[in-house]
């Protein structure tokens, strides 16, 4: 893991503005719906001067993708950090599956592209959900090379594949908001059932 460099206190005064900022918009998202947060509102909330706010941000979508973006980066930190690795491959999945399933909907951020704003943020963020696609191939990879070198892998799954099933499944049940996904034990069975062969083959 690379290691950060030590802020200065202007770098660490910085970030904590951008940080506010990003905070008071996303407070925002929730308590009034995000096509109706504006800047001058982002600007209200967080308490910064309409120059320092685009000294960080170019315009409201800037916010909100950089919004999604740190929520998304916290996640994948923290799911680097408490990663571990299992002695079976199917458990293997079906823990980075629960894990991340547990985790999403908790996001302030990333809570609302399971919303009923969902599909007018989609528009708007494409490049970013390009880059978050790219994250999760990165978290994926260690697990997916695991399955070539035991030669698990079912015949035509690739890396991007893998990754964009395993995206489906988990956005689907934070969309739908199945009763089995509610409890661990039925969700671990159900991946095991219909995720796992899907993706790999029996030992």
């Amino acid at each position: 893991m690379m290691m950060r460099a030590t802020l200065s206190g202007h770098q660490q005064r910085s970030e904590a503005t951008r940080h506010a900022i990003l905070d008071a918009a996303v407070t925002l998202y929730h308590s009034h719906g995000v096509e109706q947060t504006t800047v001058s509102a982002v600007i209200a909330a967080s308490g910064v001067g309409r120059t320092t706010f685009y000294r960080h941000f170019d315009d409201q979508d800037d916010v909100l993708a950089s919004a999604l973006r740190r929520d998304f980066e916290r996640l994948l930190g923290e799911f680097e950090a408490q990663r571990f690795e299992h002695a079976a491959l199917e458990a293997q999945i079906i823990e980075d599956m629960v894990w991340f399933v547990r985790q999403l909907s908790t996001r302030p951020a990333l809570s609302l592209l399971f919303g009923d704003q969902k599909s007018r943020l989609f528009a708007r963020i494409h490049d970013t959900l390009d880059e978050f696609r790219h994250a999760g191939m990165i978290c994926a990879r260690p697990t997916f090379e695991r399955a070539v070198r035991e030669g698990r892998l079912r015949q035509g799954v690739t890396l991007a594949t893998y990754i964009d099933w395993v995206t489906f499944v988990v956005t689907s049940l934070e969309i739908v908001d199945a009763p089995f996904a509610r409890n661990d034990f039925a969700l671990r069975d159900t991946l095991r059932l219909f995720l796992v062969p899907s993706l790999i083959k029996d030992a």
